[in-house]
């Protein structure tokens, strides 16, 4: 009876590592990429969009952290003295970098401007309709800025500042750890 068994065991071995190392065929899919014209491409969006480079104007610019706009629902790293602490930090926006308060300037920084019904809109928007149930703010009318460490928006910048919202009030809204602040830009 134990020789029965230990045949079978081997067997049913045998057939789980055969069956493993089978091919069902080549499963690869060929995507070919839409050609897009060259003056289509920026470094600010994706999606060609002419109210963009419009808003990517009104981004670049010294700004600050005014208040607290909403806190984050579940997903907040921030306590109390964390939000104070930010509440006043500078962040200065160029072309092509970013600088956080005391922190040193991140260069080069690529800017890609999604819309909430984008694939490439980072944010959860079900995250964002629960932070925010308590303001006026509409989250599908949201653009959102995300940064990233190259042209080809495949290394996302993971540093602070490197999210923010754009009102269809014209308010820029800062992701900071799971709480959203509201900017206020700064005279020159």
């Amino acid at each position: 009876m134990r020789y029965s068994s230990m045949v079978v065991i081997l067997i049913l071995n045998v057939l789980l590592i055969t069956a493993c190392g089978t091919e069902n065929g080549n499963i690869a899919q060929t995507v070919t990429p839409a050609t897009v014209p060259a003056t289509d491409i920026t470094n600010t969006s994706v999606v060609p969009d002419d109210s963009n480079s419009e808003l990517m104007e009104t981004l670049i610019g010294k700004w600050k952290i005014d208040s607290i706009y909403a806190y984050g629902v579940g997903g907040s790293k921030n306590d109390e003295q964390d939000i104070k602490g930010l509440i006043g930090t500078g962040i200065v926006f160029t072309s092509d970098s970013i600088k956080f308060g005391n922190e040193a300037e991140e260069k080069p920084i690529f800017y890609r401007v999604s819309k909430s019904s984008d694939e490439s809109f980072l944010s959860d928007i079900d995250w964002i309709k629960e932070s925010t149930m308590g303001t006026d703010l509409n989250p599908q009318t949201l653009k959102e800025i995300s940064l990233y460490e190259d042209r080809k928006y495949e290394n996302f910048y993971y540093g602070n500042g490197n999210i923010t919202y754009y009102t269809d009030e014209g308010e820029l809204i800062l992701d900071q750890d799971g709480d959203l602040f509201l900017l206020v830009k700064m005279k020159n």
